[in-house]
């Protein structure tokens, strides 16, 4: 972050449903996925917690249990059908590749329907990654939509052929 330059309101509501305005006492667990809170953060832990430590679902758990998605990926197209597994891969690694960085990103579900499949994600900043990541190795026309104030951002892909 560059000198001078603010990230956030702070003080301030914010429009996320999910963000509490708190720190959990640290090593806090989510008995769900298995995330321990330290330094301020949700993180994969391996060392285990002294004592016995607190329990409460970590915000992507949460989302999950609510069904309230961050992020939507619609993928339609001819390509698609001929493609089906490759693209849906494609997704899955790009998933895997920010847990890594940021475990409270990760797909919800994933839904297919007869010419579609929907791909729900815990953060917009997921679904636009693993749109930008299908757009770049399978071309095809890519769409975002994120409304003024609201937290859900939709992609669209789609390729026919």
């Amino acid at each position: 972050m560059r000198e001078g330059e603010k990230r956030g309101t702070v003080g301030k509501e914010s429009a996320n449903p999910y963000f509490e305005n708190q720190k959990y006492p640290e090593h806090t667990l989510c008995p769900r996925c298995g995330l321990v809170y330290r330094h301020g953060r949700w993180q994969v832990d391996s060392a285990p917690a002294p004592g016995s430590p607190q329990k409460n679902h970590c915000p992507a758990c949460r989302r999950e249990i609510e069904r309230y998605p961050g992020g939507l990926v619609y993928l339609r197209g001819g390509y698609l059908m001929k493609h089906h597994q490759e693209i849906l891969n494609i997704a899955r690694n790009q998933a895997s590749s920010a847990a890594a960085a940021r475990p409270l990103q990760r797909i919800m579900w994933i839904e297919e329907g007869e010419d579609e499949v929907e791909i729900a994600t815990t953060n917009g900043h997921l679904a636009l990654r693993i749109g930008r990541a299908i757009e770049s190795a399978c071309k095809g026309d890519l769409t975002s939509k994120h409304a003024a104030g609201d937290q859900l951002v939709r992609v669209y892909w789609n390729r026919e052929g």
